[in-house]
């Protein structure tokens, strides 16, 4: 019903604005899209920069040339080259090996000819406070099991905001039954071994599934809601984020958070006995948790677009195509930190 009522609230918006718009030129004013995001998670950092400007009329059109950019550290300047990752008059994308450390007041600025300057700074916050955690796989149907983790931390006090993901390490020894093609007798081959790693998708929990995942202490439910983290490769988590800045610091300055993941595989040996094919396969497990703490400016950057993406107009077809939060002064984008730390592996 709500849908609905959305849709019909939508549409009659859209035929009580309808305009003609002329589109035979250049609409709009040209900006500035900037984004540089210091950590101590990656050797290298990237500071991407281009002007936007909506264009009618022309295929190829010059968005950014005769660019410069700037990174002072403390007040002082970095070193920042030219990267592979640009994009000739569309995208500029330099680079720096400087390692950030928490404490480091950033501030980075872009200026292109004939649009302007922009600017933006930020913070690289403390760690992750001290904290201790606990993991349980709770089975469910369909041989989708669920991973939640139990967080207490030291309250800061300051109004932090902060993200979670679990990293997986699978060992797998398997050996199978085999023919020889010119006897047709059977032996076993050899025993082969095999890892991986990777991180735990976060899924969504109920308020009840929330308050139960503790067992010894109330836990708060985290938010319901994540956000993908790019690294420097490229590749992407899915971490759940939250803030503790809009409610008051517990009396014993304890924090209890739970959050819920996808684990949808299980430990011990596995026979294969069906048909022909005959063979084993043990898997062992091992967890790892990863826990961030962000700037308020990345925070709010990764909530919006979060938010932008998962909304009742979104299923609609109708969000923005555009992000809705921004810290640069005259432009567009994000300079936001954030720390990383990474907790011991464990076995459940």
């Amino acid at each position: 019903m709500r849908r609905l009522l959305i849709t019909i609230l939508a549409l009659a918006a859209l035929c009580g604005c309808e305009r003609s718009f002329d589109i035979s030129g250049q609409v709009g004013d040209s900006t500035i899209w900037m984004t540089f995001i210091p950590s101590n998670d990656y050797d290298s950092t990237f500071f991407f920069v281009q002007a936007t400007t909506p264009l009618a009329g022309k295929t190829n059109p010059v968005l950014t040339a005769g660019e410069s950019v700037e990174v002072l550290v403390n007040g002082q300047p970095l070193t920042l080259e030219k990267n592979r990752r640009s994009i000739a008059d569309r995208l500029q994308c330099y680079v720096t090996d400087h390692v950030f450390k928490s404490g480091d007041v950033v501030e980075a600025s872009a200026t292109v000819h004939g649009v302007g300057t922009v600017g933006a700074s930020c913070e690289v916050p403390e760690p992750f406070p001290s904290y201790t955690w606990k993991a349980r796989v709770v089975e469910k149907t369909d041989r989708i099991n669920t991973l939640f983790v139990d967080i207490e931390y030291d309250d800061p006090g300051d109004g932090g905001y902060y993200g979670a993901v679990v990293c997986q390490y699978i060992e797998e020894t398997s050996q199978r039954e085999d023919n020889d093609p010119e006897t047709g007798e059977k032996y076993w081959g050899e025993v082969t071994h095999s890892t991986r790693t990777g991180y735990l998708p976060p899924c969504a929990m109920t308020e009840m599934e929330g308050l139960s995942a503790g067992s010894e202490s109330p836990v708060t439910a985290m938010p319901k809601y994540y956000n993908y983290l790019s690294n420097a490769s490229g590749s992407q988590r899915r971490v759940q984020i939250w803030s503790d800045a809009s409610s008051p610091s517990p009396k014993d300055g304890r924090r209890h958070m739970t959050f819920a993941s996808r684990c949808n595989e299980q430990p011990g040996r596995t026979d294969y006995t069906g048909g022909t094919y005959h063979g084993w396969t043990e898997h062992h497990y091992k967890y790892q948790l990863v826990l961030y703490r962000f700037s308020e400016s990345y925070y709010n950057y990764l909530k919006a677009r979060y938010n932008n993406d998962n909304n009742d107009f979104s299923a609609l077809g109708l969000a923005p195509a555009s992000f809705v939060y921004t810290n640069v002064r005259g432009g567009a984008g994000v300079c936001g930190a954030y720390t990383v730390v990474y907790s011991d592996w464990i076995m459940i």
